[in-house]
């Protein structure tokens, strides 16, 4: 007689009971969340401020929220200073004032910095070729007069900025200081009057020398100074042909972009210690129409230009 406690078989499971088992983590899982991470870290790094309470969106950082300020007086001069030099010297002297070996001396903590206005103003209005020494080590090489071109309150500015910056503490300089320094420099330079009466070709060649391009291309373009491992044979190129490679508006366009990396004969050896500087901004259109105009007429007569 079957036991009443017994289940009808209909009633019972044919499906055992589940148990749990271990098994691996799928891969893709444990990169999605690696992924996750990165992005949370880099999103929070960018806009969190790391806690700063005085940061707000749209900032990110001290630094750009000091930026978008508005800025008067002393505040305002610095800020200026700072942006010169960044576009104009910190290419070679590098955003921290300690230059670049074989390229620039460093500015922090040289000795030309707390020089007397003028003997500091001569290196940008002028610029550098032979040998100085900075900070107790010798240089021998050409600067070119990266400020003849910055106006008088630009160069002031720059001037104050690389006189207190980077632990250096000299004194500020005035817009009337650099005026008076570019005077006592510059000589007996020719009029606004007395350009108008020169022929284009004329004003280039001024401008030529006022830019100290004979320092590294020679006098009149017609042959360059030793470039170590530079691909044109180490030599920095002569500019007789130039009317060939451009015409007016492409060789202006390349004159004002420069050419920052210089292609090495050696691709193993050293970079070239000459390039050429970005004269955008520190030339104006005039004198970069007219010194267009010099180095086309330095190519040989009876050669056609291909302009």
């Amino acid at each position: 007689m079957p036991d009443m406690n017994d289940e009808p078989s209909c009633c019972q499971s044919s499906n055992p009971e589940a148990t749990a088992t271990k098994a691996a983590v799928p891969v893709w899982i444990i990169v999605f969340m690696l992924v996750v991470l990165f992005i949370g870290g880099w999103y929070f790094d960018q806009h969190s401020g790391w806690g700063d309470k005085n940061l707000y969106a749209p900032y990110s950082s001290a630094e750009q929220l000091a930026a978008f300020q508005p800025q008067s007086g002393d505040a305002a001069f610095a800020a200026k200073g700072k942006a010169v030099y960044e576009s104009v010297c910190g290419i070679c002297h590098s955003s921290d004032g300690l230059g670049k070996a074989g390229q620039a001396p460093p500015l922090a903590g040289s000795e030309w910095v707390a020089k007397d206005v003028i003997s500091l103003a001569r290196v940008p209005l002028v610029g550098l070729n032979g040998p100085i020494q900075v900070a107790g080590h010798d240089w021998n090489l050409a600067m070119a007069p990266m400020g003849a071109g910055l106006s008088d309150a630009d160069l002031a500015a720059v001037l104050t900025y690389i006189r207190t910056a980077w632990g250096n503490k000299s004194n500020p300089v005035s817009e009337v200081d650099v005026k008076a320094a570019r005077a006592a420099i510059s000589g007996n330079q020719p009029s606004a009057a007395d350009l108008a009466k020169l022929t284009p070709v004329e004003r280039g060649h001024l401008v030529f020398k006022k830019y100290g391009c004979f320092n590294c291309h020679g006098e009149d373009g017609k042959g360059g100074v030793t470039n170590l491992n530079a691909k044109t044979a180490e030599l920095v190129p002569s500019l007789i042909y130039v009317a060939d490679g451009y015409n007016k508006a492409e060789l202006i366009a390349f004159i004002s972009r420069g050419e920052r990396v210089i292609p090495r004969k050696n691709p193993n050896g050293p970079e070239p210690p000459h390039f050429m500087p970005k004269w955008g901004g520190v030339v104006n259109p005039d004198e970069m129409s007219d010194i267009a105009e010099f180095l086309f007429s330095l190519k040989p007569k009876g050669d056609k230009l291909d302009f």
